[in-house]
């Protein structure tokens, strides 16, 4: 197993304190999940603890289950492609479902700083990976949404963190190189 599946291992593990965290924790996984569109919302992820954390975390926040797994035990595709659930879940951020054309962080959503942390575990559950620091250090968040990425570049220089932020083929990725961020 790879150090990153360790820690997301750990930070599954962990118990979502208010709903207010749960609803946080979706925002940060849907903005950096493989697809967020106001047609679909799909993670893909060889982990199984991060499977059952966004499950759980979606019933909590939502009262939705995903429509569809699909996979094996390699990777696994998450799936909502029910048009209520989605409308549901993006109005919940402050966005109206039919202009929807990019995902943005609105921290108006976001009721205390317990939300912001929540936030950004969920951005790692769903877009992140992190190396080994015996070997090199690095963590990384990718998303398809370049304002999102911009936004949370933001909110972690508010919290105190140094990322940088760079464009690779459809994606934007924030990264740290540091050891003391990490």
């Amino acid at each position: 197993m790879s150090f990153s599946a360790d820690v997301k291992n750990e930070l599954a593990r962990l118990t979502a304190a208010k709903h207010c965290c749960a609803v946080a924790e979706c925002y940060g996984a849907l903005l950096f999940a493989h697809t967020f569109s106001s047609r679909e919302a799909r993670f893909v992820t060889a982990n199984r603890s991060v499977v059952k954390r966004l499950a759980a975390l979606f019933r909590l926040a939502f009262d939705v289950e995903f429509d569809e797994i699909r996979g094996g035990d390699a990777r696994q595709s998450l799936l909502i492609t029910d048009e209520t659930k989605l409308r549901e879940i993006i109005g919940t951020f402050g966005f109206a479902p039919d202009e929807m054309l990019s995902a943005h962080l609105n921290l108006g959503a976001l009721e205390g700083e317990c939300c912001r942390v929540s936030l950004l575990r969920g951005a790692f559950l769903a877009g992140g990976n992190v190396a080994d620091p015996d070997r090199t250090y690095h963590l990384e968040m990718k998303t398809r949404h370049r304002a999102a990425a911009r936004e949370t570049l933001s909110l972690l220089r508010e919290l105190g963190f140094e990322p940088r932020l760079t464009e690779r083929n459809t994606a934007s990725m924030l990264y740290f190189k540091q050891s003391t961020a990490i």
